[in-house]
């Protein structure tokens, strides 16, 4: 047995203490020398020591526990600092060690004793202090007294061979009997490690503690999780995220769900890893998508593909089988697949001199040429043999292929080298076929000139473009007084034969000799024959004017303005040669200008009405032909737009007529009441507890067993049988053990409790379904072909519900309050109204959009019936109106309109062509420009 003496405590320690100790005739009494009769009356007790030995923590066995030679100690709670005096230690309580009692001296010094463990401990010092000469000692000063005698039942687990004396840190645990497995337990709980409590599992797989072992290594492992998660969090906040983190927290979560699936501690922590695999799936798809979208566009963004495979990557160490990770791979897969097959097939095809077909092969790919090797190496191929080529061609002086060679270079690579390369040999190329233009014409004109035919020899020549009529000027030069000459004879004969002008050919023929006066004009050098060119163009100008006039009255005075563009038309020309009727022109063309304007554009009347009965409908109408008014005025078109409440001039109609209609216009919300049963708390009072009357009368019980089990030691005792008191001793400890836990249990029951008085009532919910509904319907109708459109309905509607719970009262137990509201019914119904104004105005585009081709449509049937002048009439409104890109159409329009009527300037037209005129002496009229 290992036995260790104590010395008197003071606020000295060590050979001084003990030097202090001898010289005040303090008494040390040592325990050791007590006999076996005196240790025989104290209980045996025994213990597992926990203490910090030379490798750590360690554990002892311990029976036969004494302290200070006694089975007690004395309380001093409330004097765990401070001196304490000889009269208060004796006042100090005594409490008796028992089977479940833990002692625990803290690192403040001071022995703190529990009844059983878990429990918060009071502090304690040893019985036998002695004090002399009036001495003080603190409760830490007593402690260092503590003298431990007790047999070790084996070995320590760190090897030592005896009990530790109680020092900072040493607990010991009292036990009915030797327990190694509680001791383990103990000893992993103090190690606090996962290598500690994986020790004691692996030794006790299936025990008392394994649960509780279980939850706390389980909760290690989550913690180490956690650590690894967070560090894991802020790296990816950064450039370079910490994915073996990540990975570290997966495994951490695994280790923890092996040795106790689904604690709360792993829930969270696997919600957390989730999240984190979600957002990196979710990156690696944008990334994927931005790879995607730059293969589809000509700049970069290779990278984006590899940093979705890096992100892919990366999930699959986390976790292989997460679903999305597993999803964003097989895209990674695909896409790096395909680009590895184009790429393999181009450099195959390149190495064989198939560059076109490299070329196609590696398209979809090249932008990628500045980040891909392999890519730039395919496009630096065919550009250079590409280029190699049209150098070649362009040295055989076969300008054509050579064009076509430099710009497939250019197709793979634009360089300064190539576009100069291209532009030269397209310059040579534009030469060649210049001066074979132009051999070509001179050809024909020399023909002409055989057959004394001077107007198409000269006309021939001068209709070249500028570049090959720079070839021939010299022969232009030399055929211009020859075609002077022709030209004025066939303007003299022309007007000699139709002094007046009687119908459409006449026109032409007349126009043409103003025409060839107007060359001649310009070639002549002559002051005279200026002079007389001049005159006789003035005087075909004027029979020309006088012509337009005439049409363009007749037209003008069709009903209802049918004829109203052909007459301006004819106007305008008739203005344009600024003949001596002049002002009879202008004075015709103002009058003619309003309807015009109307006519010249989509001109279009809105109307609509209110065909409801709700008074909450009122200005509705107004609101939607305010609506489409301003939707047309600003959707770019040429329209004129004309109010139900404009008034324009008599007999000046808009075209087409918008005829609208409000037929629905109403919200309701009919309420549906119901009464809902539901209970309150009316008040609360007192009820005898069930469970204190059933922990007080285990008190009573426990209380009679050790009661019975203390009068069995005493009579053992006093028998002197040794193995009957050693049986007795630990009877009565299991009952002082009963006592004690059935006490602890007992404080920590209220003797009555509260409850509440719950009572029934009723609350109400209210149901509003609410219907807003609006329905708009609109025709357009085309006043100047006479016909009905088609109507065109935009139903629009909302429902929804609403419930309000009222007269709820606050103690409801189901935890009903008051909630919902009746929402504004007037803004629910304005959100509606400009839902329905807005497809409405889109509705309205759609149709005013189709209106030029139903124009053209109209022609056209007009054309077929044989009705020319009201097909020209809308031919021409067709082309005020139509929009660019309606070619074929428009063509057709001219060419009608140039057939048909000779006009050779057209609305919409890219410019109009401009009349030459010659300076003219003060007082003539003159032409138009």
């Amino acid at each position: 047995m290992a036995s260790v003496g104590f010395i008197i405590p003071g606020p000295i320690s060590g050979n001084r203490l003990r030097a202090a100790a001898v010289a005040a005739g303090i008494v040390l009494c040592v325990f050791g020398a007590r006999g076996p009769e005196a240790s025989a009356k104290e209980p045996s007790l025994s213990a597992i020591e926990l203490f910090d030995g030379a490798s750590g923590p360690a554990y002892v066995q311990l029976a036969d526990v004494l302290i200070n030679g006694k089975g007690e100690l004395r309380s001093c709670a409330g004097a765990e600092t401070g001196a304490i005096e000889k009269s208060a230690y004796n006042k100090f309580s005594k409490l008796v060690i028992s089977a479940g009692g833990v002692l625990e001296r803290g690192e403040d010094g001071v022995m703190r004793y529990a009844s059983s463990e878990g429990q918060a401990g009071q502090c304690v010092v040893p019985e036998n202090v002695k004090f002399e000469h009036n001495a003080t000692f603190t409760a830490a000063a007593m402690a260092d007294s503590a003298d431990l005698r007790a047999r070790a039942l084996a070995t320590a687990s760190d090897g030592s061979a005896a009990a530790s004396p109680i020092k900072k840190g040493v607990k010991l645990v009292f036990v009915a009997a030797p327990d190694v497995e509680r001791a383990e337990y103990m000893l992993a709980a103090r190690v606090g490690n996962i290598p500690g409590w994986q020790n004691y599992l692996s030794k006790y797989p299936a025990s008392p503690h394994t649960d509780a072992a279980k939850k706390v290594l389980a909760g290690l492992f989550v913690g180490d999780g956690e650590k690894a998660m967070s560090a894991y969090q802020k790296s990816a906040r950064s450039t370079a995220p910490s994915y073996s983190d990540l990975k570290n927290a997966r495994a951490q979560m695994d280790q923890a769900h092996a040795v106790l699936p689904n604690t709360e501690g792993e829930t969270k922590l696997a919600g957390e890893i989730r999240a984190g695999l979600e957002a990196l799936a979710a990156k690696g798809k944008n990334e994927l998508d931005a790879y995607d979208k730059a293969v589809k566009s000509p700049g970069p963004g290779f990278v984006h593909l590899e940093n979705a495979k890096s992100l892919a990557a990366a999930i699959s160490q986390v976790d292989p089988a997460f679903a999305p990770g597993k999803a964003l791979q097989a895209d990674v897969a695909r896409a790096s697949d395909a680009y590895e097959a184009a790429v393999h097939a181009a450099e195959t095809a390149a190495a064989a001199k198939q560059y076109d077909e490299a070329l196609k092969q590696i398209q979809p790919y090249r932008q990628f040429a500045g980040e891909q090797p392999r890519v730039a190496h395919v496009v630096d191929t065919f550009y250079a043999a590409y280029l190699l080529q049209g150098q070649q061609l362009e040295d055989s002086k076969d300008w054509q292929n050579a064009i076509v060679s430099f710009q497939s270079a250019l197709k793979a690579k634009d360089t300064a080298e190539a576009r100069d390369a291209l532009k030269s040999a397209q310059k040579e190329y534009s030469a060649t076929q210049d001066q074979a233009a132009a051999n070509a014409a001179l050809e024909k004109s020399k023909a002409f000139e055989l057959q004394k035919d001077m107007i198409p020899a000269y006309e021939v020549l001068v209709g070249l473009p500028d570049s090959q009529r720079l070839l021939v000027r010299d022969e232009i030069t030399r055929l211009a007084p020859d075609y002077i000459t022709a030209a004025s004879q066939r303007a003299k004969d022309i007007a000699g034969a139709y002094p007046t002008i009687q119908g459409i050919g006449d026109e032409r023929a007349v126009e043409s000799a103003y025409a060839f006066l107007e060359h001649t004009y310009d070639l002549s050098d002559d002051a005279a024959a200026k002079q007389d060119f001049q005159t006789r163009m003035q005087n075909l100008g004027d029979e020309l004017s006088t012509w337009f006039l005439d049409r363009a009255k007749h037209s003008l005075l069709k009903p209802l303005g049918s004829g109203t563009e052909l007459g301006w038309t004819y106007l305008k020309e008739a203005e344009s040669y600024k003949a001596a009727n002049l002002e009879a022109v202008r004075d015709q063309m103002k009058m003619a200008d309003p309807a015009h304007g109307m006519h010249s554009k989509l001109s279009i009347r809105v109307q609509f009405r209110d065909q409801t009965s709700q008074r909450q409908s009122e200005g509705f109408a107004n609101q939607m032909e305010s609506a489409i008014a301003a939707g047309l005025d600003t959707s770019g078109m040429a329209v004129k737009v004309i109010r139900s409440g404009d008034t324009v001039r008599e007999g000046v109609e808009p075209d087409f007529l918008i005829a609208g209609d409000v037929l629905e216009h109403h919200i309701a919300a009919p309420p549906t009441v119901e009464s809902i049963d539901s209970k309150y708390v009316a008040g609360v009072h007192e009820v005898p507890s069930d469970e204190w009357n059933k922990g007080n009368r285990a008190v009573d019980s426990a209380s009679e067993q050790l009661h019975t089990a203390q009068a069995e030691l005493q009579g053992a005792k006093t028998k002197g049988k040794k193995k009957e008191i050693e049986q007795a001793e630990n009877e009565v400890a299991a009952a002082q053990k009963k006592l004690d836990d059935a006490r602890a249990l007992l404080d920590s029951i209220a003797k009555t409790h509260t409850e509440d008085i719950i009572r029934p009532y009723t609350y109400k919910k209210t149901t509003y379904d609410v219907l807003n509904r609006v329905v708009l319907q609109f025709r357009i109708d085309d006043s100047f072909n006479n016909q009905k459109g088609e109507p065109v309905q935009i139903p629009e509607q909302d429902k929804k519900q609403y419930v309000t719970i009222t007269d709820v009262n606050a103690s409801d137990v189901n935890g009903v309050k008051t909630s919902g509201g009746m929402p504004d019914l007037t803004e629910l119904q304005t959100q509606l109204e400009n839902k329905a104004r807005e497809d409405l105005i889109a509705r309205v585009h759609e149709k005013i959009v189709e209106l030029p081709h139903k124009i053209y449509d109209a022609a056209r049937q007009k054309e077929q019936d044989g009705y020319m002048d009201d097909a020209g009439e809308a031919f021409m409104r067709y082309l005020n109106v139509a929009p660019a890109d309606q070619i074929e159409e428009r063509d057709h329009s001219e060419k009608f309109l140039r057939d048909q009527f000779n006009f050779q300037v057209f609305p919409g037209a890219a410019r109009e062509p401009l009349r030459k005129t010659p300076p003219l002496e003060q007082g003539m009229a003159q032409p138009a420009r």
